[in-house]
């Protein structure tokens, strides 16, 4: 197949100029070609995606195994899905499922572990909410009373959301609805009767009545259809809604504004009720400062006028709540704690008590409290989960659960003697346990759900973890970059063997093993290495991995990236023309930087929903949240961090080589706009489509329509994106396809 492809003339805009000051004070001049880009809904952005849909289409069409790779992936996919059950305090059981290919996961109630799963009732199923699958549960959350259950919804992947009551005895709606709700932490009151939601200023100005039941989430309409917002959301806004009140009626107990300008509250109610508590941030970085309200004896008046107790009122460390009882609150902490330790912090006297003291080697990166004075603590060990039972107030460790190695979840309440373990990793499916620990604190788990996958023999798979040095910007104090390698066990090191790295790097997101069917499928047919690199700005080694990742050292990121791909083509895994990477959101920048950084080392470049113009990302939606991570570029320190990095400012001028490029967005992507995506391919087909043409590598963009971010997505919709996918990671590389 020629890969010579013609690329649109797209309108490049030479007047449209934006000045930056670097740290020396000297004034930079760039030239924002697109501009007129940024706006999704305009007729030539709509013509432009169109033309780039076009040529994606015809490309992959014409890639020989596409659609045998389709239709097996579809055959495999189609396999049950659970989520971990939790119990309610109606004493009855809930989770997610999906029978293999419905669009959207059903939530299920269990009567009786007594029952089987087949005996299981749908409480909601959002494939009812729309024709086309495109609208989804965003959260849910039951009352105190467990007698109501709140959940959001969204549409076409937006991070706007509508919240909806059920009542459960009747399975009827409530009257109540709340619309333009944003990043809702939906908390109750302990007298069931209210709960507290997120929005943003002004979010609700063309809401014309109250109680609208639509389930369009979005603030615009256009010729009848919603139409993604792209401007920027300031003024996170916290609300108070008592059932049965007006939506008008709602009363804001936190805005960030002034000096909590740009800062996201995030609450929790405690255990017991008394307590509303805010974990207040900037943007996305962990650090916090930690408030309080007092709830008990609720009445309006409380949250008319709150009064909120600054508990920690400086962004030092990280403090994540746990649980509460009576005045003591527990913290997950890294003050003075680099791996966290667990806290106890008492709301009168400020007394600080340490329980679970910090393990030097492991992550603390989970506690959940049960059976009243217990706690379920899991640890990341060289990014594998560990699980241990503890003592709740003498912080004596008890018993470690034996479990296979994986990722591990876990569901736990601190009234309920039962909790749900569940656990995947590269070459297991979901495996859900139950451990009841009124029968002894030493009880086993026993199985209660197994996913059996049936398609391919994932006995001759195997994983292997390797430690891989990068130097990154200081080459005196190099790091072991943590990389999974899964492949046949027949692999032989000829140095020809097609790769694909998948990567992350970012927000002190931890890539921790996970069960893909369409690498697996990948691996099957084109005997392939799936890798995944634990490279830093995740958390894979807590917060001061993800902080050598992050601001001023991004490009650590990058540089423990191209280290994994130079230690496979050196361990004669693979070499330079058959490596693929792939990351999306931050992980799409980090490939999108190294792409550019080393275009002599990859053959292919996925860039997902990618974070790919660092000069304007937060003027869009929720992007200035994101300053923490990257550097503000109108703060002259920091324009200096993002002017190396941002890839649509560092394409090569005249490279000898470069990969060939898939990117793939969604027309409704409000958090990482398609603009991003749309400049990036616009820019690179103006600057390197001959050359590209020359070596025989595309330059394509896949635009999804109704679809966002990527939660929500329909299950068809991520089939035919993860078969499109792999099926040009193949061809790119040369991969040859085996029956």
């Amino acid at each position: 197949m020629s890969s010579t492809i013609t690329y649109p003339s797209v309108r490049r805009d030479l007047s449209v100029l934006d000045t930056y000051t670097d740290k020396s004070s000297s004034t930079i001049t760039i030239n924002d070609a697109y501009r007129w880009l940024e706006d999704p809904d305009s007729k030539e952005t709509t013509e432009f995606v169109s033309q780039q849909n076009v040529i994606s289409e015809d490309y992959l069409n014409k890639i020989p195994y596409r659609t045998k790779f389709f239709e097996h992936l579809k055959e495999l996919f189609n396999i049950p899905k659970f989520s971990c059950p939790s119990k309610q305090p109606n004493g009855k059981y809930y989770y997610f499922m999906n029978t293999g290919l419905q669009n959207q996961d059903i939530y299920y109630e269990l009567d009786s572990l007594k029952k089987s799963t087949d005996e299981s009732q749908i409480l909601l199923d959002p494939n009812t909410f729309s024709k086309d699958g495109t609208v989804a549960i965003q959260s849910l959350n039951f009352s105190f009373d467990g007698k109501t259950l709140c959940y959001s919804v969204s549409d076409a992947g937006s991070d706007w959301s509508t919240i909806y009551f059920m009542d459960i005895a009747s399975r009827k709606k409530l009257d109540d609805v709340i619309t333009r709700t944003k990043f809702s932490s939906l908390r109750w009151t302990t007298d069931s009767r209210g709960i507290f939601y997120a929005t943003y200023a002004g979010a609700n100005d063309n809401i014309t009545s109250d109680n609208d039941s639509s389930t369009s989430t979005n603030k615009g309409e256009k010729n009848g259809e919603t139409v993604i917002e792209v401007t920027r959301t300031d003024i996170q806004e916290v609300y108070f809604h008592r059932i049965g009140t007006p939506r008008s009626s709602d009363i804001c107990i936190a805005r960030c504004v002034d000096d909590l300008n740009e800062h996201f509250f995030s609450v929790e109610t405690s255990d017991d009720g008394q307590y509303l508590i805010a974990d207040v941030t900037k943007g996305t970085l962990r650090e916090s400062k930690v408030w309080i309200l007092p709830l008990l004896n609720l009445s309006d008046s409380i949250v008319e006028q709150p009064n909120w107790l600054k508990l920690i009122d400086n962004m030092d460390f990280v403090y994540d709540f746990v649980t509460s009882q009576g005045d003591l609150l527990y913290f997950r902490t890294t003050a003075q704690a680099q791996n966290f330790r667990l806290i106890s912090i008492n709301i009168k006297t400020k007394e600080i008590k340490e329980i679970i003291s910090e393990d030097k080697n492991n992550i603390l990166e989970d506690v959940t409290r049960v059976y009243e004075k217990y706690f379920v603590v899991r640890y990341l060990a060289d990014v594998k989960s560990i699980l241990y039972l503890y003592d709740m107030e003498s912080g004596k460790q008890l018993r470690k659960f034996d479990l296979p190695i994986g990722t591990i979840s876990v569901w736990g309440d601190q009234h309920e003697s039962e909790i749900f373990v569940r656990l995947e990793s590269f070459l297991s499916p979901t495996i859900i346990y139950i451990c009841d620990l009124a029968d002894s604190l030493d009880a086993p788990l026993t199985l209660f759900k197994q996913i059996e996958f049936q398609g391919i023999d994932l006995n001759e798979l195997i994983t292997e973890q390797v430690f891989v040095d990068s130097a990154g910007l200081d080459p005196s104090n190099p790091v072991k970059v943590p990389m999974f390698l899964v492949h046949r066990k027949n692999l032989q090191k000829t140095g020809d063997n097609p790769t694909h790295i998948y990567v992350y790097g970012g927000f002190s997101h931890a890539m921790k093993p996970f069960f893909s069917i369409g690498a697996l499928l990948w691996i099957y047919h084109f005997h392939g290495i799936f890798a995944v690199a634990n490279v830093r700005g995740g958390a894979e080694y807590g917060e001061a991995w993800h902080r050598d990742g992050y601001k001023s050292k991004k490009i650590n990121t990058y540089y423990d990236l191209n280290a994994c791909a130079e230690w496979l083509i050196s361990e004669k895994y693979t070499q330079s023309n058959k490596v693929s990477i792939a990351g999306g959101s931050n992980g799409g920048l980090t490939v999108a930087a190294c792409a550019n950084m080393r275009p002599d080392l990859f053959a292919n470049v996925i860039i997902q929903v990618g974070v790919l113009d660092l000069y304007r990302y937060h003027k869009f939606t929720i992007g200035y949240y994101w300053c923490g991570e990257f550097g503000n570029p109108d703060i002259p320190e920091e324009f200096e961090w993002v002017k190396s990095i941002s890839p649509l400012h560092n394409i090569p001028k005249d490279p000898k080589t470069y990969p060939a490029i898939l990117m793939t967005t969604g027309d409704h992507d409000d958090r990482v706009v398609p603009a991003h995506s749309f400049k990036y391919a616009a820019q690179l087909q103006y600057q390197l489509g001959e050359t590209m043409n020359r070596l025989g590598r595309p330059l394509i963009v896949r635009i999804d329509v109704r679809a966002g971010h990527g939660a929500g997505k329909p299950t068809i919709k991520r089939i035919e994106e993860i078969a499109d996918t792999y099926s040009f990671i193949s061809y790119a590389l040369g991969a040859q396809w085996h029956d």
